[in-house]
C-alpha cells in the first residue's frame, strides 16, 4: 500500500480523540431524550389575538357600566342580556366581570332563574363577592309575586329548591353575618311569593333556632321578617328575645314583631302574658329611650297602653312629650298605613349588616 495513501475506514490519529469525544456527548444527548440547550432553535412566540377582539361586546359594555360606578348604566347594562348569559359570567375567573354580572343581575329580563348561580356565588370565600350575590339575590327575590312565578312558568318545586338552598345558607353559622341575613330575606321573599301554593314545609327559617343565635344581626332580621298574626310559640319566643335579649335593636325588633298586630286586631293577653312584669319593664326602657327607632317605640307603646299599669301610662306620656317636642322642629310624618298587615313586609329597611374586619 501507498505510505500516503489513507485507509478508507479509518480516521486520521490527530482526528480520532476528538471525533470520539463528540459521539460519547451525542450519545448522551440521545440518551436522555433531547438535544443540547444551546442546540435547540429559539422558541418562535405564539401568535396573540387582537385585544380588541379578547372581549364580546356585551361582556365589554357589561364590565364598562361596573367600571363606571353609574348604578343607572349597570342596570341597562343588565336589560340587554339574559340570565343564561350572566350564568356563564358568575362561573368565569375574572372577578371584576362577576362582580359587575352581579350587580346587573336584577334588571334582566327573567331575573329570578339567577337565584341558583347568585346562591352558589354566595358561598365564596370571597365575602364582598358572596355578600354582593347574597343582596342580589334579595333584590330579586323581594320583587316577586305569585303572578311573576306563573307568567315565568316557573315551576313550584323549583322555587322549593331555592327557599331551601338559601333557608340552609342561612342557618349555616360558619358563614359571614351579612350573607346569613340576605339568604334569610330571600327565603322569606320565596315563601311569600308562592302564596296559596305553599307547603307546610317552606317555612323560611326555624324562629326558635334563628332567635337563638349568637348573631345579633340574625335575631334581628328573623324578628323583623315575621309577619302576624302570630301563634303562641311564636309569641312566647318573641317575649323572650324582648325580655332578655342584650342587643337594644334585638330587643326593638322583638317589641314590633310583638305590639304591632294590637293595632290591626291581634289579641292583647296572649302578649302581655308572654312578656310578664320583666318584658313589660324593658319595653317601658325602650319606649323612654329616645336613640331607638320610632316605630318600634310606637309598637312598644301599644303593648304598654294594653297593659295600663301606671307606670305603662308614665312611659307613654313620655313617649307623647318626645314626639311633641319633635314636632315642634320638624314636619308631622304622614299617618301609617293600615292597610299593610305589617312593615315587615319590606322586611330590613334600615338596617345595615356589620361591615367585615
Amino acid at each position: 500500500m501507498n505510505p500516503g495513501q489513507r485507509h478508507p475506514g479509518r480516521a486520521p490519529a490527530a482526528l480520532a480523540p476528538a471525533l470520539r469525544a463528540a459521539l460519547v456527548v451525542v450519545a448522551a444527548a440521545l440518551a436522555l431524550g433531547s438535544v443540547p440547550a444551546a442546540a435547540q432553535p429559539p422558541a418562535r412566540p405564539s401568535p396573540r389575538p387582537a385585544q380588541s377582539g379578547a372581549e364580546p361586546p356585551d361582556l365589554a359594555a357589561l364590565r364598562a357600566a361596573f367600571l363606571s360606578g353609574a348604578p343607572d348604566e349597570l342596570a341597562r347594562a343588565g336589560q340587554r342580556l339574559s340570565a343564561s348569559r350572566l350564568t356563564d359570567v358568575m362561573a368565569r375567573p375574572d372577578r371584576e366581570l362577576v362582580l359587575a354580572a352581579i350587580g346587573a343581575a336584577p334588571s334582566v329580563p327573567d331575573p329570578i332563574w339567577l337565584l341558583a348561580p347568585l346562591a352558589e356565588v354566595a358561598r365564596s370565600p370571597d365575602r364582598p363577592l358572596a355578600a354582593a350575590a347574597a343582596r342580589a339575590a334579595a333584590r330579586i327575590a323581594g320583587d316577586l309575586d305569585i303572578d311573576q312565578l306563573l307568567e315565568h312558568d316557573v315551576p313550584f318545586d323549583w322555587v322549593r329548591a331555592r327557599l331551601a338552598q338559601y333557608r340552609a345558607q342561612a342557618a349555616d353559622a360558619g358563614r359571614w353575618p351579612d350573607v346569613r341575613v340576605s339568604s334569610l330575606e330571600v327565603a322569606a321573599h320565596l315563601r311569600r311569593a308562592e302564596g296559596a301554593r305553599a307547603h307546610a314545609s317552606d317555612s323560611p327559617f326555624d324562629l326558635r333556632a334563628a332567635l337563638s343565635d349568637p348573631e345579633p344581626e340574625l335575631r334581628r332580621a328573623a324578628l323583623e321578617l315575621t309577619v302576624g298574626p302570630l301563634e303562641a310559640p311564636a309569641i312566647e319566643a318573641i317575649a323572650a328575645r324582648a325580655s332578655a335579649d342584650e342587643d337594644p335593636a334585638v330587643v326593638a325588633a322583638a317589641a314590633q314583631a310583638l305590639c304591632e298586630g294590637l293595632d290591626f286586631g291581634d289579641e292583647a293577653r296572649p302578649v302581655l302574658e308572654a312578656l310578664g312584669k320583666r318584658g313589660l319593664a324593658r319595653l317601658r326602657e325602650l319606649v323612654t329611650d329616645g336613640d331607638q327607632p320610632a316605630p318600634a317605640r310606637a309598637a312598644a307603646a301599644r303593648c304598654l297602653a294594653a297593659d295600663g299599669s301606671a307606670a305603662s301610662r308614665e312611659a307613654i306620656d313620655e313617649l307623647r312629650d318626645d314626639d311633641e317636642s319633635a314636632a315642634d322642629g320638624a314636619p308631622r310624618a304622614e299617618p301609617e298605613d293600615k292597610d299593610a298587615r305589617r312593615p315587615h313586609a319590606e322586611p330590613h329597611g334600615g338596617h345595615k349588616p356589620r361591615e367585615a374586619k
